[in-house]
């Protein structure tokens, strides 16, 4: 017998047309819409020193956990973090941004082979590791990008990239996007650690441009966040450190015990 009416539900309690996994939206009340298009990050509160930090952690998160969307953002902002050690003079502020270059090439160096590995996944999926397809992708294998000298990586990255190029469009073009993604980002996080220079006039307005600029491409990589984590901002902690650029206050010293008095004598 066929049954017209719609309402009817499954066995789960849900509609037959509902999905399987209904979306859990949390409720929430309406804000003032203008408020997601201001800079957060151009709160004049924000010390040089806080901004540096927070950079700095960002970059560490983004590399530490790529994904093409976010990993598009390095080069931007590791390009902007350059523009400020450019424009400010005192020695504090270029070492702190040395730091972080120094750091943020690290990370992508530690988190390089957990990435190409997923590259090697899909090749492998699709061909088979022993597959000449494979050998062309990889043809030291994927533990040359744990092994390989800092002058090693582009050229591993751009054979990877030859590889997979080749095997387009069987492969899919994800697959491409992701290892050349590795390549963009490998030269944000390398090239201006061996570039940095401060022949730039260091005026007030240099200064304030070379600030705003890298408060803008935070900004774009918070906006960034956004638009790949709807509904999940518990996500926002693996990225960004909201902390680091508020002020910390030292808790008052416990004050020290008063002196018993001395009893009088008889």
């Amino acid at each position: 017998m066929l049954y017209m009416d719609t309402g009817l539900r499954m066995d789960t309690g849900l509609f037959m047309d509902e999905p399987d996994t209904p979306v859990i939206i949390k409720p929430t009340h309406m804000r003032d819409l203008h408020l997601w298009l201001t800079n957060p990050f151009d709160d004049p509160d924000i010390s040089m020193a806080e901004l540096l930090a927070f950079t700095a952690d960002n970059l560490r998160r983004l590399n530490a956990n790529p994904q093409p969307a976010l990993t598009a953002r390095v080069a931007p902002t590791t390009a902007a973090l350059a523009g400020v050690s450019s424009a400010f003079s005192d020695d504090e502020t270029k070492l702190a941004v040395r730091k972080v270059q120094v750091q943020a090439k690290q990370d992508y160096r530690d988190a390089l082979p957990a990435a190409v590995g997923k590259i090697a996944v899909a090749v492998e999926a699709k061909y088979g590791e022993g597959s000449l397809p494979f050998k062309q992708c990889f043809p030291h294998g994927r533990r040359i990008f744990s092994s390989c000298t800092e002058e090693e990586v582009e050229n591993n990255l751009e054979i990877l990239i030859n590889g997979v190029t080749a095997l387009q469009p069987a492969l899919g073009a994800q697959v491409l996007t992701d290892a050349t993604a590795l390549k963009t980002a490998w030269a944000a996080v390398l090239t201006p650690s061996n570039e940095a220079t401060g022949d730039k006039t260091n005026t007030i307005a240099v200064k304030k441009t070379a600030r705003a600029a890298l408060q803008l491409e935070l900004f774009k990589n918070l906006l960034a966040l956004a638009q790949l984590f709807p509904r999940q901002p518990e996500q926002l902690d693996l990225y960004m450190q909201q902390s680091l650029l508020e002020p910390h206050t030292q808790s008052p010293a416990t004050p020290a015990p008063s002196p018993t008095p001395t009893p009088p004598g008889p």
